[in-house]
């Protein structure tokens, strides 16, 4: 099943109904949903998006992490070696300025690339729609009410 817009929640308390709707971040097919009936507390797993591509994307940066990771290491050696060079006066000043410079551009890359780590890592968590309170789920809709784009239904109700 698909679902590209939004989700409803309703919330009823004792006393009090409290009415949020709440969009997910990310479209895709919907692989997990909880049933109707079902103790719930906050923080729990409403709905399960297909995540596959995502944890695909976050893996590819991890491994192009380790090798940014190895560069980074390799331009520290070098710049390691050649101020040991300068030191004993075999290496020219200039050698040293430009493994001084490689090594920056190397740590500049390795600090971006860290940062998409990150980012990617935030969007995972928008393939799982958690409950924000404690209560039971009253319903969800039909299946073929899910998929409907032009008209979006609630898709979760707590009590």
């Amino acid at each position: 099943m698909k679902f590209n817009h939004w989700l409803a929640l309703g919330l009823f308390l004792p006393g009090i109904t409290l009415a949020l709707d709440i969009y997910p971040q990310v479209s895709g097919s919907i692989v997990e949903m909880t049933t109707p009936g079902k103790q719930v507390n906050a923080g729990d797993i409403l709905v399960k998006i297909d995540d596959r591509q995502a944890q695909l994307k976050l893996q590819h940066l991890e491994i192009t992490g380790s090798i940014k990771q190895q560069a980074f290491d390799d331009a520290l050696l070098i710049l390691n070696q050649t101020q040991e060079l300068y030191d004993r006066m075999v290496a020219s000043h200039r050698d040293l300025d430009i493994a001084k410079i490689e090594h920056n551009a190397k740590k500049r890359e390795l600090n971006v690339h860290n940062v998409l780590i990150k980012i990617q890592t935030i969007e995972l968590e928008k393939y799982q729609i958690k409950s924000p309170i404690s209560g039971t789920v009253k319903e969800t809709p039909q299946l073929r009410n899910v998929a409907n784009i032009a008209s979006p239904k609630v898709l979760v109700v707590i009590e």
